[in-house]
């Protein structure tokens, strides 16, 4: 049974344009899939490249075969973009085998709610939750992990949850990176217990250009009182700074740190839409 939620007139299954009707039937994926998410901003699939790339490691790991290469993908998703006419939305892949065994690549435009610019000028609220992914690096689909973050998003009344592990250590948002800063340099959860995000990728390049350190390691509950500031990065949310923890209020707006780190990111998806005009 399928959830996805499919929007805009077409959607492509490997490399044929179909036309998204009503009622029309969706590929139905047998066994485990993996999955990518990119954002279009001005038509412009934002660093696509990079997703790509995180999207065929995916596939080796669950050892699916990919029925297209990078360079053709590349050209589906601007010919779906094209189709579509769509300025901003997110661009969904899943990777999977029909009950035939063959592989199928589904591309297609859904539902895409980003958080408005308040957030970026006040920060977020977000709350702990205590849960552990299996394969954190990798992009499983897995239903029932996504049931039960939107379930404790709701009842908490916060934007985001950071993730808390069995050695009450934060490893991630639930759908993004978590940051924290303590003078001048930041923390965060090491690789091998995150996915890696693509943005979280970018906010490295920048502190690396800014000479500003990066310390990858476990982040204890308890750091959360002294931290002077924190955010999240994801491709739907950017750099989206963070202002309560719980009951616990973080300075992040006025913490320079961030404010570089959020203009830096912003300037760099400028140069790349620039770039990258088709």
């Amino acid at each position: 049974m399928n959830v996805e939620k499919v929007e805009g007139p077409f959607y492509l299954l490997n490399d044929d344009l179909i036309k998204n009707e009503d009622g029309g039937k969706y590929p139905e994926f047998e066994g485990r899939t993996v999955y990518e998410v990119i954002r279009v901003q001005d038509g412009i699939a934002i660093f696509l490249e990079d997703h790509l790339d995180r999207f065929f490691r995916s596939a080796a790991y669950l050892d699916l075969p990919l029925p297209a290469t990078a360079e053709s993908i590349e050209d589906r998703v601007y010919r779906l973009i094209a189709a579509n006419q769509v300025g901003e939305q997110n661009l969904k892949f899943i990777l999977g085998k029909t009950a035939k065994g063959e592989s199928m690549l589904w591309i297609f435009f859904t539902q895409s709610i980003y958080p408005p610019k308040n957030y970026y000028e006040e920060g977020i609220a977000t709350s702990l939750f205590r849960i552990e992914r299996l394969d954190p690096n990798i992009k499983l689909v897995r239903s029932d992990y996504q049931k039960a973050v939107l379930q404790e998003r709701a009842d908490k009344r916060v934007y985001e949850l950071l993730l808390v592990d069995g050695n009450e250590e934060i490893t991630e948002g639930s759908r993004t990176n978590v940051f924290f800063v303590k003078g001048k340099e930041l923390y965060t959860p090491p690789a091998k217990a995150v996915l890696l995000g693509i943005v979280r990728k970018k906010v490295f390049e920048i502190c690396g250009k800014r000479q500003i350190p990066i310390n990858e390691m476990a982040i204890p509950v308890e750091w959360i009182k002294d931290a002077e500031g924190a955010f999240v990065s994801g491709t739907g949310n950017n750099v989206l700074p963070i202002s309560k923890i719980g009951a616990v209020a973080i300075p992040t707006m006025d913490n320079p740190v961030v404010q570089m780190i959020m203009a830096d990111y912003a300037e760099m998806v400028r140069a790349y839409k620039e770039e990258n005009k088709h």
